[in-house]
């Protein structure tokens, strides 16, 4: 459920050692976005108040929209008190004063707060929520929550060769002309939307699942099964035929197909994982895509050299079973359609 967000993270503060002891009052502070449902914004979201004139944004380019009432929403205030806690929203921020036994407890109180609360906000809330940043007091001391550790890669470029870059994806435009070549263009894109993920979270491990599950269908796309019907057969064999041994197949790629049917991708996985297996599932995905684009460009080389095909497809309309599907939502929304017209039908007196 939370498999690829759970990261390792501390409570960071400058008080010397002996300072803060238990039990100990304590001052958590949650900082959400974005801003507008919490009438910290005016626009740039889906939330608009009531009976107050209203512009909305489209931009025909993108599909974005948004909604900026003429009177937005004045800074959300909400006090809650307790025998032993008091909860304050004011705005974005989210306080909570407690006296807690243990650092323990307080690391309870935080975690399920950061992820428990932004997904029932979601039920209430037009625009998700996200904890951008934890932060406090401790003992009157301050502290924020960080990661323990993260992991970043980047590209070391140079001018020319960046234009070669572009060049070179230009020629291959060529290579996806060619009739049949469906599976190679979806490929290309399944790679193109995890990347895409991986950028777009806006705290650690936000769309992981989604960037594993989109690295599995690029590999099962470019390398379809033959006739025994075993895909990841399929797939060794395609990247063994591209000049790959066994054991990078095994370590570089294979994974991506394994945590897609077993662990919280394509599948619901409620267990708990320890720290140490957590470690190993967020090394491999972070370090995935540069696997992944290595095997794409060798893939686009030897296709336009002639080293290697990829499967043909035929263009042809979608299969039975997803019309049948299509068919059902097609006579469901006719069905809506229908009730909703009944009811704004207005019969004279």
């Amino acid at each position: 459920m939370l498999t690829y967000q759970i990261r390792p993270r501390v409570f960071r503060t400058h008080a010397r050692e002996g300072q803060i002891r238990f039990p100990s009052e304590c001052e958590l502070r949650f900082h959400f976005e974005p801003g507008q449902p919490f009438g910290m914004e005016a626009g740039g979201g889906c939330t608009c108040v009531q009976a107050e004139e209203a512009t909305v944004s489209f931009d025909a380019n993108s599909g974005h929209f948004s909604i900026e009432s003429s009177r937005p929403l004045k800074p959300l205030e909400v006090i809650i008190e307790s025998p032993d806690t008091l909860t304050t929203l004011k705005g974005t921020i989210l306080t909570i004063q407690r006296t807690f036994a243990s650092l323990g407890e307080v690391e309870e109180w935080t975690e399920s707060i950061y992820y428990a609360l932004p997904a029932l906000l979601s039920v209430s809330f037009a625009d998700p929520p996200i904890v951008t940043r934890v932060d406090g007091h401790l003992a009157g001391h301050p502290f924020t929550w960080e990661l323990i550790e993260w992991h970043a890669s980047f590209e070391v470029t140079t001018q020319e060769r960046q234009e070669l870059a572009f060049a070179s994806a230009w020629e291959h435009m060529s290579v996806l002309a060619v009739p049949g070549r469906r599976r190679l263009l979806a490929g290309l894109r399944y790679f193109h939307i995890a990347c895409r993920l991986g950028r777009s979270g806006k705290i650690a491990g936000e769309f992981l699942a989604e960037v594993v599950l989109n690295l599995a269908k690029t590999l099962e796309v470019l390398f379809p099964p033959g006739g025994d019907g075993r895909s990841r057969d399929s797939v060794r064999a395609g990247l063994k035929a591209l000049g790959y041994g066994e054991t990078e197949i095994e370590h570089s790629f294979l994974p991506a197909m394994a945590l897609r049917n077993e662990i919280d991708v394509g599948h619901v996985e409620l267990g708990l994982f320890k720290r140490e297996q957590l470690t190993a599932i967020h090394a491999y995905v972070e370090r995935a895509e540069g696997d992944f684009r290595s095997m794409l460009g060798k893939l686009l080389t030897a296709i336009e050299t002639g080293a290697f095909e990829i499967s043909h497809h035929a263009l042809g309309p979608p299969s039975k079973g997803a019309l049948s599907v299509v068919s059902r939502l097609q006579a469901a929304m006719m069905e809506e359609s229908r009730r909703n017209d009944a009811g704004s039908t207005t019969h004279p007196q």
